[in-house]
C-alpha cells in the first residue's frame, strides 16, 4: 500500500502520543501509556479507521503539509501531529 500517512506522527512534540500507520493497512493510536490498534484505508483526503473491538469504523478527514498531519478527532476537531522517527509506549505503574 502506498500512502502519505505511513509512518509515525507525534502529537505536540510528544513521542508517547500519536498515530502509527504501517504499510500493510494496520496501525495503532498510542496515548499516554495506552494503545488502540486499528486497520485503516487511506481515501486520499480522509482515512477510514476501524479500531480493534469497535463495531463500526470511523472516517477522519486529513491533510498533510510537509511533516505536519492535520487530522480530525472523534469530535470533528482538527488536531496537528508532526512526523517523528517512532512512537513509544510508556508502561504505567
Amino acid at each position: 500500500m502506498s500512502s502519505a500517512l505511513i509512518g509515525a506522527w507525534g502529537w505536540n512534540g510528544h513521542q508517547d502520543c500519536g498515530y502509527f500507520f504501517a504499510p500493510e493497512g494496520k496501525g495503532s493510536y498510542i496515548f499516554c501509556g495506552g494503545e488502540k490498534p486499528f486497520e485503516y484505508i487511506d481515501n486520499g483526503d480522509s482515512v477510514t479507521v476501524h479500531f480493534t473491538g469497535d463495531l463500526l469504523p470511523n472516517l477522519f478527514r486529513y491533510d498533510i503539509d510537509g511533516d505536519r498531519l492535520s487530522i480530525e478527532d472523534s469530535f470533528g476537531d482538527r488536531v496537528i501531529y508532526t512526523r517523528c522517527e517512532a512512537l513509544i509506549k510508556i508502561q504505567l505503574p
